[in-house]
């Protein structure tokens, strides 16, 4: 054996901070032990993002061994693989080795006082495994294997290795930069760089200590789990699959499942940190009655039986008095895609009730409606292969931060571009961690990527770059949307005056997407979370579509997730309750005129999971509304700012708990969890809760007994609903070591489905020589029915320009709520809902922007995901995830920060016309100098770091055709907090 190492890519490091997830959980560290460290490095003068992995270098004369003064030394170094190691049994936590090590690698155990640091996993290596860090990096930024192989390698793929040893200690550890371009000089991106104050100030983290670290973190790791079970990570659309390693029927380790063909093994920090949801001591065991006024945070703590009675008697006083409509279910992320396109799907219909939402207005709903006006189906086509996404030669991102939402996707994406040549644009306010690995980023106007698409359009139609074949003989209506932005003037020149994005660069990449042998186009919230999500998406389909990008490998649209074609879990017409009105819009934002003000109908019972006081839009009103119903039932796994206004607070099972289907997948995967470990105290899974809650009102017959069990219910109801997922029975879900199965799916025994919509095949359950699943077998942009359900609403099938109220420039857009507006049944939606139609007005110098800007809002405040170890609130319980990224921020420009004399680190208060936050300056050029990005995620109540939610600031404007809602973009004003 030869000398041992990592190789540590720096171009493809995105700062997941997956690495630090593993090494913690395999070698059992706690708060403040370090065996390696990802630090986010910026230059402080112009926008750059790195990321560098500091771990042991393994040093050919370590500094570390020769400060030890224990005899004999706690230190040694393995002559054959170089590694060196840690006597703990001989270490008298002197520190002697951490002062000594000129690379900052050594870490420190605080609780039993010894030195701390990588040895390549000796325990793993030794069961023939390697280090963990390597094991799982989502973007294959760090390698493992020979030193010398190593070095081979690199030079084969033309990667420069970074020289880091100037302290002359012979260094292992290989740092790879980025490809040298040919006759140019790359600079040293490092050299001034500087991490965030946020980062670098430890005094935020003092509050973790070794009490929050519970089993199965600081206990030996060394032996071999007893069982390995495969499953799948339940939080994002990722939908990684996973090991569950288990000791004693306890889970020690989760890891990625290394026999997954597609990701093998990779997976980023939010599905190993679920290692500290299962046994936390936070989490809700018992069922809980408020006892104190509502905000006080009094409850008691009562059983089962008496929390479901009770809760059936006040729903039953609510539907005596208003209508069984009167009751909303909003159900989410947390709870899975089993309990919300099934258990409160039938208990809705039993019950009776049509106000029954998903977080969907709150994610991807303009995406959805999109999809289903132009493609007749949310099935995307593409996949995630080297031959299908894999193989095109252009990746365009529009307010897509895939690198920190969806980590693993964006690693194979990354990888595959470098591999093969193509090239990356990044469309974004800011510079993203996808950005930062990007060829180019455009800094657009917040809330215009539909100019910037109307634009490229425009350009393409006028060099007569499009695909005309395709649109020819695949696109209806394209020749009346080519001649209505032409006649629209929506030319490159007033794509760049409402952008901010240079003229030239808009025609670069108009070409640059129309003459690609394959462009992929991805879009997400920073597209979908905007009042004209519907016509944004359908413009950046149609791009996509009129340039040949649709129905082949290597082009296509993707945004997030990819969802079967849904149909109704059936409840037998008999036993139907009835629904005399329709559903008070699609967005929970609609809800709470209902609920404050009985318009158009009382809604006076919520029952709910996830922390909508937090994350539903409009802060105070949010507040207000809950606080006025009559029932608030709250599911959840911990408590948060809506638990302390509930009625109830009833304590679910989450994962592997409760076994079933999470999240949807990006590229159709199914994936599934058996139930492997019971969930804590009296816990239940929200399946339970449906079927017992349903038994107070005689629902038993539908809502059986036995489907308890998720995978009866899997079988017997829900995949036959579907005929998209008819054939992914559980017999063909276990199947496979690695629990999953692309969708659609007709039989059982059928083969699985790649692309979708090649030419010359049909569309899943269409007849013969039908490409696309619409009624025409095209691609729809324009038809006669489609303009009739628009003009339904006050809006155009055509793609008519209109952006946000609030902006620093005047611009069309809709008139408020209130506004000329009058309630309507929408043609948009599958069930009967009642929305506000919508009036289009130019733009006016007496535009609500205007009149905010003259009161000295002029700023644009963008909202969005945190960092990669966050997702929304429930990962703020999860002491490492705290560790990683604690405080809630605010990233500014430089020039802001000095305008209004804060320092990075400082602290800033935000304020919209709804309200006002605090968060720390985080200063960095890589945002446009009129913006500021403030993060969702943060509550009141947390326990480590609460702050107030960036939601206090917004008010969810809704798109009037999907009902999403504006959570990106609204006017702020900022200054230093005293």
């Amino acid at each position: 054996m030869a000398r041992l190492a990592l190789s540590i890519d720096l171009e493809r490091c995105t700062g997941c901070r997956s690495c630090e997830a593993a090494c913690k959980q395999v070698n059992g560290l706690g708060p403040h032990e370090y065996r390696n460290k990802v630090m986010w490095l910026g230059a402080p003068e112009v926008p750059a993002l790195d990321f560098l992995t500091v771990t042991c270098q393994q040093c050919e004369r370590p500094a570390c061994v020769r400060a030890c003064p224990v005899s004999p030394k706690a230190l040694s170094r393995d002559p054959v693989t170089g590694v060196v190691s840690v006597d703990t049994s001989r270490c008298t936590g002197c520190g002697e080795c951490v002062l000594a090590c000129p690379y900052g690698a050594m870490g420190y155990d605080p609780v039993d006082h010894h030195a701390v640091k990588c040895d390549l996993c000796a325990p793993r290596r030794a069961r023939g495994e390697g280090p963990a860090c390597a094991s799982v990096c989502p973007t294959r930024a760090i390698t493992f294997g020979e030193r010398d192989s190593l070095v081979a390698r690199a030079e084969l793929a033309g990667k420069p290795v970074r020289d880091h040893d100037h302290f002359l200690q012979g260094p292992a550890t290989l740092y790879l930069d980025r490809k040298q371009v040919a006759g140019t000089a790359s600079p040293d991106r490092l050299a001034h760089a500087r991490a965030p104050a946020l980062l670098t100030d430890q005094s935020t983290r003092q509050r973790l200590t070794a009490a929050h670290t519970q089993a199965p973190y600081r206990l030996d790791k060394s032996a071999p789990a007893d069982e390995v079970k495969p499953g799948g990570c339940h939080i994002c659309f990722n939908g990684c699959t996973l090991k569950f390693h288990l000791r004693d029927g306890e889970v020690v380790n989760i890891l990625g499942n290394d026999e997954d063909p597609v990701f093998q093994g990779r997976i980023c920090p939010k599905s190993q940190m679920t290692l500290q949801l299962y046994k936390h001591p936070a989490r809700l065991t018992r069922p809980l009655k408020r006892v104190g006024e509502r905000g006080s945070g009094r409850f008691e703590e009562i059983s089962w039986e008496q929390a479901l009675d009770e809760i059936a008697q006040r729903l039953m006083a609510v539907r005596t008095e208003h209508g069984g409509e009167a009751l909303a279910i909003h159900m989410g992320t947390r709870t899975g895609v089993l309990n919300i396109m099934g258990y409160t799907r039938l208990f809705s219909q039993l019950w009776g009730t049509p106000n029954v939402l998903t977080t969907e207005p709150f994610c991807d709903a303009g995406k959805v409606v999109a999809l289903e006006l132009t493609l007749g189906s949310t099935s995307v086509g593409n996949i995630y292969t080297e031959d299908d996404i894999g193989s095109a030669r252009l990746f365009v991102y529009f307010g897509d931060n895939q690198a920190e939402t969806r980590p693993v996707n964006f690693g194979m994406v990354n990888d595959w571009r470098l591999t093969s040549g193509a090239r990356m644009v990044v469309i974004d306010p800011r510079l993203t961690a996808t950005a930062s690995k990007a060829d180019e980023w455009l800094a657009i106007r917040p809330g215009t990527d539909m100019a910037l698409a109307l634009g490229l359009i425009h350009e393409i139609f006028a060099t007569g770059q499009h695909d005309q074949a395709f649109c020819e003989d695949w696109v209806q209506g394209w020749r009346i949307w080519r001649d209505f932005v032409n006649a629209q003037g929506y030319s490159a020149e007033w794509a760049a005056s409402i952008t901010d994005l240079d003229v030239t660069t808009i025609r670069t990449l108009a070409t640059a997407i129309a003459s690609a042998d394959g462009c992929m186009i991805f879009a997400s919230r920073g597209v979908n979370q905007h009042s004209n999500s519907v016509q944004t998406n359908r413009v950046l389909m149609f791009l996509a579509a009129m340039t040949g990008n649709w129905g082949r490998r290597g082009g296509g649209y993707f945004n997030v997730a990819s969802e079967p074609d849904w149909v109704m879990v059936p409840v037998p017409e008999a036993r139907r309750a009835p629904i005399t009105r329709s559903a008070v819009g699609r967005s929970p934002v609609a809800w709470l005129d209902g609920m404050r003000k009985g318009s158009p109908y009382p809604i006076r019972a919520l029952i709910t999971g996830n922390n909508p006081a937090a994350q539903w839009p409009g802060g105070s009103a949010v507040e207000d509304a809950l606080k006025s119903l009559d029932l608030l039932v709250h599911v959840e796994l911990f408590r948060n700012e809506t638990s302390a206004l509930a009625d109830y607070v009833l304590p679910a099972a989450s994962g592997i708990e409760k076994g079933g289907i999470s999240r949807l997948a990006e590229d159709r995967r199914i994936v599934w969890n058996d139930r492997i470990i019971d969930p804590p105290g009296e816990a239940r899974s929200d399946h339970w809760i449906w079927i017992e809650l349903g038994k107070r009102f005689g629902f038993e017959d539908v809502l059986k007994d036995e489907y308890k069990n998720p995978s009866v219910f899997w079988d017997e109801v829900f995949c036959r609903a579907t005929p998209d997922l008819n054939g992914v029975t559980m017999a063909r879900l276990k199947s496979t070591p690695y629990r999953w199965v692309r969708t659609p799916v007709a039989h059982e025994d059928d083969p699985e489905q790649g692309t979708l919509y090649l030419e010359g095949t049909t569309a899943f359950g269409c007849t013969d020589g039908r490409r696309f699943p619409t009624a025409s077998g095209k691609l729809e942009f324009w038809n006669e029915a489609l303009e009739e359900r628009f003009l339904a609403i006050g809006l155009s099938a055509l793609p008519v320009f209109y952006t946000e109220a609030e902006q620093l420039i005047d611009l069309p857009h809709l008139a408020p709520h209130g506004e000329k507006a009058e309630m309507q049944v929408s043609p948009f939606f599958h069930s009967r809902a009642v929305v506000e139609g919508a009036v289009w007005t130019a733009a006016t110098s007496d535009s609500p922007g205007a009149k905010l800007r003259a009161q000295g809002f002029d700023t644009e405040l963008v909202t969005g995901r945190p960092t990669a170890p966050h997702f929304h609130s429930w990962t703020h319980y999860f002491w490492q995830a705290q560790e990683m990224w604690p405080d809630l921020y605010c990233q500014l420009h430089p020039d802001k920060a000095s305008r209004i004399g804060v320092r990075d680190g400082g602290r800033v208060c935000v304020e919209t016309p709804r309200g006002t936050i605090e968060a720390r300056a985080w200063i960095t050029p890589g945002i446009r100098p009129d913006a500021v990005f403030v993060p969702i995620g943060w509550d009141r109540t947390q326990p480590f770091h609460p702050a107030d939610s960036v939601n206090a600031l917004t008010e969810g404007a809704l798109d009037p055709v999907s009902h999403q809602s504006n959570l990106k973009l609204h006017l702020c004003r900022v200054r230093a907090a005293t």
